[in-house]
């Protein structure tokens, strides 16, 4: 007895080969046949098949499965042929459907209209392509009859007309177009004798439009259609795009080309897509405006929704304008107790229709990873600015820590610094002390500027003040005048190893900065209470990511410092270890050194820079038998790195935003003049700093060029 049967369905001119067995259901069979059309409504599939000496069979229960099944046995026939049709649409009262054979097409009654069903077309199967639904399929259902009413006046039935005359292929020219009355006509009336027209007129008592009378007989055919349609204007590209290029500020035309084709089949010009992008971003003026008047209510909201935060806002009294705007949330200053005390600040420019700059502190976790603090947003990067940003970042750290600075050599932040945190030690970052001298060295061979650079990174990381001293010498033996006329007032204090005040903890540059300023990349685009808001949620997802990942962790040590200390033990395994006495060691490790494991210290210096075991120190620890980890800095914990992150930001709800401000709460944007030339959307090298070079693919030449930017005549 056969158990299953092969079901080859036609829809639509289609076929599919459906595989049934004896038992099922018919609404399981329904259902595999509409996941193979989706155009079909499970309650309207009307099915029949035929066989042989047979007439038409409907397929419409279970107990039509269970006699099509035997009448298969009864003949021994493994597929059997079934019609699938859409009863809501197939059938009418004025439509019959008739095979290719001639004797249906006779016996067909007079007035009915006749639809003949070829055989399916096999051929573009050898060549499918996937069937895409483009965004403009709603548009054709924009007019439907009259008495329609728009009621966005006389803009909103334009809109709607042009996306529907987009889809539908009508070409058409305004005949009356005034705030009244609007008609269109088709573009070939007097060419093709094409009477399409839609007539919409204002309705009284109100700027409501509503369709007066139409005409949607389009008789000029497909030969008019085109994919570069006239009504594809700008307007019609800011509306369709306008969204996206507002929320990403780096939008570029090419971008919005390759959108309008993908998603809407249209091609429209560079010219378009760039006046398109201009309109979405006229918008933006309104959007910054609204945003300065609402940072007043927002702070308010960031500070009940967030106990703790320091946020504070200062403004100019007499013309109710935006200065600056200081931003501290409570679960950052919190958890930064639980981290080195080392700051990283730097500035990076802002990059809305209101340029300014956005101050920013930065500290570093257990696992090597950046831990935002602070920031504000101020006009310029200026001493003023910085000695009121670094007032505010004393008030919220807590006291008693003795704050190590790293930053570059800004000469506002160095004076700012100096008088807010006198006692405080400051670094210099390495990596633009190497760029300034670099530069400074301008004229010399690229083997002697390397050469110094090299003597002076030596200097810099120079544990002992005598290694120090014999590399100087060298340093200004060779580098002359130039190199003493770059070390006149660089104090040693502020970028030397040896002469450092204070607890560097091994890190020499503000790399931690430039990542931070790099993460906000996208934010800096943003208007102001849109930026303050867009960090904040950027900051309390980072917390509760990191708090997540953290409670996976296993080992005493975080990972990333984990990963050190297994590679020092692997680099000292064939060491030998001496005792001396009282936690003395001596590791014979090619030159000697002493380590002293209860004052925590060795004679390479490593583990007094950096606060972490070298590898000297893991050796004798290992040899002795010690838990490495006991003499870890509880910095460097997976304990202290979850108490860093156990603080949460609280989301700050603004549904009960106003959409107006009260007068009191009302702040204009800050006065600002545009500067000349096109804005720059790239950083700006630092002097000295090396830029790589690329080969471009188009003319092959080494340069700060690629294939989209090459100029090179070809």
């Amino acid at each position: 007895m056969a158990s299953e049967l092969i079901m080859m369905c036609r829809h639509a001119d289609k076929f599919a080969a459906i595989r049934i067995t004896r038992g099922q259901d018919f609404g399981t069979l329904v259902q595999k046949i509409c996941e193979r059309w989706s155009d079909l409504d499970p309650e309207s599939v009307i099915m029949n098949y035929s066989l042989v000496g047979e007439e038409d069979m409907i397929l419409d229960n279970d107990d039509d499965m269970v006699t099509m099944f035997g009448l298969a046995q009864s003949r021994g026939l493994e597929d059997i042929m079934v019609n699938v049709k859409d009863g809501a649409k197939d059938f009418t009262n004025d439509t019959i459907e008739v095979g290719n054979k001639k004797s249906d097409i006779a016996s067909s009654s007079k007035g009915k209209q006749v639809i003949v069903y070829e055989d399916e077309d096999v051929i573009p199967q050898f060549c499918s392509h996937k069937k895409v639904k483009l965004l403009t399929s709603d548009w054709s259902e924009g007019i439907t009859t009259v008495g329609q009413i728009f009621e966005g006046g006389a803009l909103e039935f334009k809109s709607v007309l042009r996306k529907y005359a987009i889809e539908r292929g009508c070409e058409y020219a305004l005949a009356k177009n005034d705030k009244v009355r609007v008609t269109a006509q088709c573009k070939y009336r007097a060419d093709k004798g094409c009477m399409w027209h839609v007539h919409a007129r204002i309705c009284p008592g109100n700027e409501y439009f509503y369709i007066k009378g139409m005409d949607l007989v389009h008789i000029c055919g497909v030969a008019v259609r085109t994919l570069n349609n006239p009504h594809a204007t700008a307007k019609l590209v800011t509306n369709l795009v306008g969204d996206d290029v507002r929320a990403k500020h780096q939008t570029r035309p090419v971008d919005v080309v390759k959108v309008i084709k993908k998603n809407y089949g249209l091609n429209i010009s560079y010219h378009q897509a760039w006046w398109g992008i201009e309109k979405a971003r006229g918008q933006v003026f309104g959007d910054y405006v609204k945003s300065f008047s609402s940072l007043k209510w927002y702070i308010g909201a960031a500070k009940s929704s967030n106990p703790g935060s320091h946020i504070e806002l200062e403004s100019d009294d007499e013309t109710k304008r935006f200065k600056r705007v200081f931003v501290a949330f409570g679960a950052c200053l919190n958890g930064f107790n639980h981290c080195r005390p080392l700051i990283f600040l730097d500035a990076a420019h802002l990059k809305g229709r209101y340029r300014g700059t956005i101050l920013g502190a930065t500290g570093k976790n257990g696992n090597q990873g950046i831990y935002p603090i602070c920031f504000a947003v101020v006009d310029s990067e200026t001493y003023e600015n910085w000695r009121w940003f670094l007032e505010h970042l004393r008030l919220v750290l807590a006291p008693g820590r003795n704050i190590t600075f790293i930053s570059d050599r800004h000469m506002g932040l160095l004076m700012a610094r100096r008088d807010i945190f006198p006692e405080s030690g400051h670094g210099y970052c390495l990596l633009h002390l190497k760029r300034n001298l670099r530069d400074h060295l301008k004229g010399t061979t690229r083997a002697h500027r390397e050469r110094m650079v090299s003597l002076f990174v030596r200097c810099a990381y120079a544990p002992t003040r005598e290694i120090f001293h014999q590399t100087m010498s060298s340093l200004v033996s060779f580098g002359g005048y130039r190199v003493n006329e770059f070390l006149t007032n660089l104090h040693y204090e502020n970028w030397s190893n040896a002469f450092f005040r204070g607890q560097r903890y091994g890190e020499m540059t503000s790399n931690v900065a430039e990542s931070f300023n790099s993460w906000i990349e996208e934010e800096r685009h943003l208007p102001i209470t849109t930026l303050v808001d867009a960090l904040r949620l950027k900051i309390m997802n980072m917390l509760s990511e990191r708090r997540d990942e953290s409670r996976k962790w296993v080992g005493k040590v975080c990972p990333e410092m984990d990963k050190r200390l297994r590679a020092s033990f692997n680099e000292s395994r064939t060491w030998v270890v001496s005792a001396a006495g009282d936690g003395v060691y001596e590791v014979h490790s090619f030159p000697n050194v002493t380590v002293d494991i209860n004052r925590r210290i060795c004679s390479c210096q490593s583990w007094q820079l950096t606060g972490f075991p070298c590898a000297h120190s893991v050796v004798v620890l290992a040899s002795c038998g010690k838990d490495i980890t006991d003499y870890v800095d509880p910095y460097y914990f997976t304990q202290t790195f979850c108490a860093a992150y156990s603080y949460s930001i609280q989301p700050i709800p603004t549904v009960w935003m106003p959409e107006r401000p009260i007068e009191e709460d009302f702040l204009l944007p800050p006065l600002c003049k545009k500067p000349p030339g096109r804005p720059r959307n790239k950083r700006i090298p630092s002097r000295g700093e090396n830029v790589s070079l690329i080969r471009c693919g188009r003319c092959h030449k080494m340069g700060k060029h690629n294939r989209k930017s090459c100029k090179e005549a070809m």
